[in-house]
């Protein structure tokens, strides 16, 4: 194993580890504090500041990887569907979906819907409408497979990176599944019982915003990835 290789495995360890222990200590603080699982985890809190920033390092490396593998700044707006501009997009992506966990562009998103089907159609929210928002997260995650088998063979030159990607695609999987379960606890009740969605609904959302964090820590690991290991699995020249 190389020398780049290990700071690799060493980064992919520390990384997994800090995001472990920042689901643990968010929920114990918010338990021990607020009597709250869930408290540390809720929108405006440092539950959802630590994806954003794992999303938005994540942006950042792929920039950086852009602007070294292209011949200029502007080739993105000359040529922008030429294979070499696959890292911008990607950079591009996680930028958005940073500051969607940040200023909740998707909920608003949700919100506007409503309220342009209340006043088209008189449809008012209800435990079906209130899905809109896990399906514009399945569209994205949708769109993100799609993009990733379109470029899989330029990816796949980085075994580290196509696997964290895939495997970050399947905890928001997971995680859109928990959020359609969970959100307005309608289809929960049927199966389970009001009384014990009642009992379980933080333990719940705490475990699809640590799905959302540990996605966001594989995205990071992917992200990072070609600056330690080069294409084919050939180590890069200091």
């Amino acid at each position: 194993m190389g020398k780049k290789d290990l700071f690799l495995v060493l980064f992919s360890f520390s990384l997994l580890v800090c995001s472990a222990f920042v689901v643990a200590a968010l929920s114990f603080a918010g338990v021990y504090f607020h009597e709250s699982l869930r408290y540390f985890f809720s929108e405006g809190r440092f539950g959802t500041f630590y994806p954003a920033a794992l999303l938005g390092f994540s942006s950042l490396s792929c920039f950086l990887l852009h602007i070294r593998n292209v011949p200029s700044l502007l080739y993105v707006f000359r040529r922008p569907l030429e294979r070499k501009n696959l890292w911008f997009w990607c950079g591009f992506a996680f930028a958005y979906l940073s500051l969607d966990d940040l200023f909740e562009i998707h909920e608003r998103i949700d919100f506007k819907l409503h309220h342009w089907m209340d006043a088209l159609f008189g449809i008012k929210e209800n435990a079906a409408t209130d899905k809109l928002d896990d399906l514009i997260v399945a569209a994205i995650l949708a769109a993100g497979v799609r993009f990733l088998l379109r470029n899989r063979k330029m990816i796949a030159s980085y075994p580290a990176m196509m696997a964290s990607y895939f495997f970050a695609c399947g905890l928001v999987a997971l995680m859109v599944v928990v959020d359609f379960l969970t959100n307005g606890g309608f289809l929960l009740k049927l199966l389970i019982g009001a009384s014990l969605y009642s009992d379980l609904k933080d333990f719940l959302m705490v475990v699809e915003e640590s799905l959302k964090i540990f996605a966001c820590s594989f995205i990071l690991l992917g992200s990072v990835s070609p600056w330690f290991v080069g294409a084919s699995g050939q180590r890069r020249q200091i």
